[in-house]
């Protein structure tokens, strides 16, 4: 049996009005036209659905029987036109993001602030990663989306590139090298280090940075934390190596944050994507959202932001 969403509608709206001329205007088509979507309906159910006298149309004990049925079957198929609709307008709808914590007290609240206000009826639902596992996230499909960084290409993996970050050291007001505009790898050797986890991208770009002047970094304190080790930094137990997006939303209090030179570390912050496959209205729209917000941060290039928080920090 192949039942037509227009016979259905022209059958419900017969039975309505009583009346095929009346369901024929509603249905903005010609009464013969009409009467025709009726007689294919018939022919498909094998049975008559109305009664036609020179006055009135009525519904057979058939029609009647089935009525109920095509109207639920109608609601239905508006329910699921409106679900899409909603869904394709990004509406409605569940969100998977994958983040770093760099970039989750850096990048991503104002994103999120902004997405949130665009698009309210999206339920986003959060994995935050080490840089090793962030990317795991969103290969596996666990993220749809992330907002992170891609440490070695991944044929299976897409990354578009937003914003640059590099790395600095944060030191205690009164350490040796804290009257310095810059500091080397090859000075901070000589001191205790605050280093983050090696599944991290910060420790994976400062050892390659340090490697490649011949700098081994020996971590005096290994912590997952970015907070915990701005925190040991205060407390004077050492330097510590941390990406300057995430300093300019902490309180870095007596510590003041220096470029590492000889080289520069630098990370490439942006989106993360499967590369196979098409993104949902929601994380294209997130997608949109994250460059708008990405495009208004300052350029990390110039250090000036921890610079003069650090300067009124000492002051």
């Amino acid at each position: 049996m192949n039942l037509t969403v227009r016979q259905l509608r022209a059958f419900t709206l017969g039975a309505q009005f009583a009346s095929f001329s009346e369901a024929a205007a509603r249905m903005g088509i010609t009464q013969p036209g009409y009467s025709l979507l009726i007689r294919q309906l018939e022919d498909e159910v094998g049975m008559a659905l109305f009664r036609r006298t020179t006055r009135r149309v009525e519904l057979t004990e058939a029609g009647r029987e089935i009525l109920q049925s095509a109207q639920r079957t109608l609601q239905q198929l508006e329910e699921t036109c409106r679900r899409a609709e909603d869904f394709r307008e990004a509406r409605q709808g569940t969100l998977t993001l994958a983040f770093v914590p760099s970039v989750g007290c850096s990048l991503l609240p104002p994103t999120l602030s902004r997405f949130a206000e665009a698009y309210p009826g999206i339920k986003l639902v959060f994995h935050e990663a080490q840089a090793v596992g962030f990317a795991e996230q969103v290969r596996s499909g666990q993220a749809e989306i992330g907002l992170g960084l891609l440490l070695q290409p991944d044929e299976q993996l897409a990354f578009e590139p937003l914003t640059r970050d590099c790395l600095v050291a944060l030191l205690h007001r009164q350490h040796p090298l804290a009257e310095r505009p810059t500091v080397t790898w090859k000075a901070l050797a000589r001191f205790n280090s605050i280093l983050v986890t090696n599944q991290s991208s910060v420790r994976v770009h400062a050892d390659r940075a340090a490697a490649s002047v011949g700098v081994d970094i020996e971590p005096t304190y290994v912590l997952d934390s970015l907070t915990t080790a701005v925190g040991l930094v205060r407390a004077g137990l050492g330097y510590a190596v941390l990406p300057s997006l995430a300093l300019r939303s902490m309180d870095l209090g007596g510590a003041v944050a220096r470029a590492v030179e000889q080289p520069r570390a630098w990370r490439d912050i942006g989106l993360l994507t499967r590369s196979q496959f098409t993104l949902s209205p929601a994380a294209e729209a997130f997608a949109a959202v994250a460059r708008a917000v990405a495009a208004e941060f300052p350029d990390p290039a110039t250090m000036s932001a921890p610079h003069r928080s650090a300067r009124r920090a000492v002051r």
